[in-house]
């Protein structure tokens, strides 16, 4: 009689779990649609529109991203906050900052328009991933943040397409606005998962030195991105005048290259490990930063436009970053569900001091020496991780130990 009235509670409580699921989907693709509008239109805002110049542009992403250096600090204080309504207050302030944006016409409103937005963000990428690996199917964490990006990529890149449809139309404070209404958008959905859902913040702060190559990984990581995410869109505008329709475009591609290939990757990291798939990673990152430096000498050689060379390695790039979800599953696997979160909340911390002090160093470096120099710190940034993928226990160990 037990086992009979088991089935369905069992059945009512798998039910509820992808209806969560669907939720938490639901508002990651109106994150993603906010996101890939405000991706699409703030390089060319603050290049062209606010004329704001290297320097200063390094400035403007290394105080973005100061939420991020304190996301543990920020997440321990709302730790009375359960990770739905956390989730719920993180996509309120992106969509404030995203719509305040397109209204400043001076060099500090808009940083304190990207800051407001970036505390939302930083706390957005903390949980979201920690509901996502609670909802997620027993051994199938990897496939299910890969399918997760998948829906986030989806919506990135119809964000970027109504750039490229409306930009003109619209112009910047309408654009902005678009992106800030999508993004509030997705409140509604996590307002409807219960509060019990995620792993529960019980502990404010936590640091481990047992995970170290965790905080390693998310360190180096954090530098990688921005290399990538912020000053290649920004050398292609400064550098080589491309228009933000064609910026647009761009992202476009990239994103449905990441859309297909995310959850695939995945599926081989629960499958092969995450010492072997960010390995790999690692090398050919290492790998694409050298062509980075290579772009004008094989225009030279090729008769290719330098701008078109660029685009392939930049998509080729940006897809790599798929195998990046290593990270996140191997400290899945290393700390107990009460952890997780205050555990994610401190590697972005260790990511964002990278994150902060690299445009820093970056822009000077872009001034003074040249873009290409840049992609040459990547390099070793990019070996630096992968020596510390080599410390990660293979598959087999690491499970045990979990054990």
């Amino acid at each position: 009689m037990t086992t009979e009235a088991a089935v369905p509670a069992a059945e009512a409580a798998e039910k509820e779990l992808r209806r969560d699921w669907v939720l938490l989907a639901a508002a990651t693709v109106a994150f993603g649609l906010g996101f890939g509008i405000n991706a699409g239109t703030a390089p060319s805002f603050a290049a062209h529109h606010l004329g704001i110049e290297r320097e200063q542009l390094g400035l403007l992403e290394g105080l973005r991203e100061v939420p991020g250096l304190l996301t543990a600090g920020i997440v321990g204080l709302l730790a009375s906050f359960a990770e739905p309504r956390l989730a719920l207050l993180s996509l309120l302030l992106m969509g404030l900052g995203f719509g305040a944006t397109g209204q400043v016409e001076s060099y500090w409103p808009l940083v304190a328009c990207n800051i407001l937005w970036s505390i939302g963000l930083h706390v957005w990428l903390t949980v979201q991933p920690s509901l996502t690996l609670t909802l997620s199917q027993a051994g199938q964490h990897g496939f299910g943040l890969g399918l997760m990006n998948r829906y986030m990529a989806l919506a990135v890149m119809a964000g970027l397409l109504c750039v490229r449809l409306l930009a003109a139309p619209l112009g910047y404070g309408g654009t902005f606005l678009l992106a800030g209404l999508a993004t509030a958008a997705g409140t509604y959905f996590v307002a409807r998962i219960p509060a019990a859902r995620g792993g529960g913040l019980k502990l404010r702060l936590v640091f481990r030195p047992r995970y170290w190559r965790y905080y390693g990984l998310m360190l180096l990581d954090g530098g990688r991105r921005q290399v990538v995410q912020t000053f290649a869109v920004l050398i292609l505008i400064k550098e080589f005048a491309v228009p933000i329709q064609t910026v647009a475009v761009l992202l476009l591609v990239n994103n449905a290259l990441t859309m297909a290939a995310a959850p695939t990757v995945g599926r081989w990291t629960d499958r092969y490990g995450e010492r072997r798939v960010l390995t790999l990673y690692y090398a050919l990152v290492a790998g694409v930063f050298f062509l980075y430096t290579r772009i004008n000498v094989a225009a030279a050689a090729t008769g290719l436009r330098p701008e078109w060379l660029f685009y392939g390695i930049f998509a080729l790039d940006n897809l790599l970053f798929t195998g990046s979800v290593g990270i996140q599953t191997y400290i899945r696997h290393t700390a107990p569900r009460e952890d997780l979160s205050p555990s994610l909340a401190m590697g972005l911390t260790w990511n964002h001091i990278a994150a902060v002090s690299v445009p820093l160093v970056a822009g000077y470096i872009w001034q003074h020496y040249g873009y290409q120099r840049i992609f040459l710190c990547g390099i070793g940034l990019a070996l630096a991780s992968l020596a510390m993928c080599l410390t990660l226990p293979r598959p087999d160990a690491a499970r045990a130990g979990k054990a």
